[in-house]
């Protein structure tokens, strides 16, 4: 594909994405992008968050069950945290709140789970100085009531799920939608035990959502919610959101002001993009995270990418 009809080409997705979103459209040219390699043995990483000045990490799906520290200036892993109760069926993205990390075991890409399951553990844990850890965790076991249909083939299911925080209290899911390119909102409850996901509200997206954060500080310059993910064709996107009201604490899409799409660029350029966290600078700025990605004669290593001055 040329250089001319690759621009036409995403020129055209960027407004036709802008026109159905009724949201603006900002240029990834107008921002830097620093890039940090990561360890060798985060090649699958799917999720990412930033703690006590460190980036937090996981593999998905063949990975062992386990959470790594890495190092922000280095890349390197400092600390492994083993779940002891656990196994890493396809661990897709990882939370926290001020008491609790959660992992978020619920890819599923095939659509015929009925496993789908999230540990949580005490945040106080990972103070520890040892470079391995073990925890036992708590574990909320969960479904869609909706979900009728577990056979439906390979990357055709819409109860696929790669993205959640906590946030009020509770837990906040958004599902990869295969085949209708929106995303579902369900919450659950803190507890242990089975429960149902509570279905909330459904966003057009226009892209498949492989990751969230929100940053729930009123006064921070990234005060909002985020979601990265691409297209089946693989082009990527960021999308943030303004927070709603109080009245409508649950119903995060009902408050539509203040929000942004920004095209990141084609998966070969910049990697499979799986995970989003703010890191605390000042300004915040928005960071992501890209498995190793290897198709052709395209080669992106797995990093975490800042992008700087986005939210200033």
């Amino acid at each position: 594909m040329t250089k001319k009809i690759l621009f036409s080409f995403i020129g055209l997705m960027m407004l036709n994405l802008s026109a159905q979103m009724k949201i603006d459209t900002l240029s990834i040219e107008n921002y830097q992008i620093r890039t940090l390699k990561i360890s060798e043995n985060l090649d699958e990483i799917s999720s990412l968050e930033f703690y006590q000045d460190f980036y937090w990490g996981n593999n998905d799906s063949g990975g062992k069950a386990e959470i790594y520290k890495i190092d922000p200036k280095s890349g390197k892993t400092v600390q492994t945290v083993k779940i002891s109760n656990a196994m890493n069926v396809d661990w897709e993205e990882i939370a926290f709140s001020d008491e609790y990390v959660f992992i978020g075991d619920f890819g599923n890409n095939l659509g015929n789970r009925k496993d789908l399951t999230i540990y949580y553990f005490p945040i106080e844990k990972l103070n520890s100085n040892e470079k391995i850890i073990s925890v036992e965790a708590e574990k909320i076991e969960f479904e869609y009531e909706e979900q009728t249909d577990f056979n439906p083939g390979n990357k055709k299911t819409n109860f696929d799920c790669e993205a959640f925080f906590y946030y009020n209290g509770k837990l906040h899911l958004f599902t990869k939608e295969w085949t209708n390119l929106q995303t579902t909102h369900y919450t659950l409850e803190v507890k242990p035990g089975k429960q149902s996901a509570v279905k909330v509200e459904t966003f057009k997206t226009n892209y498949m959502v492989t990751g969230a954060t929100v940053d729930a500080n009123p006064i921070s310059n990234t005060h909002g919610f985020y979601f990265i993910g691409y297209t089946p064709d693989g082009f990527a996107f960021i999308s943030g959101f303004s927070l709603p009201n109080k009245k409508n604490e649950d119903k995060l899409f009902l408050d539509r002001l203040n929000k942004f799409s920004l095209p990141l660029g084609f998966v070969p350029q910049v990697g499979q993009t799986e995970g989003i966290a703010i890191k605390p600078e000042n300004p915040n700025i928005i960071c992501f995270s890209n498995e190793d990605f290897k198709k052709r004669n395209f080669h992106v290593e797995q990093s975490i990418q800042c992008i700087h001055s986005l939210a200033q």
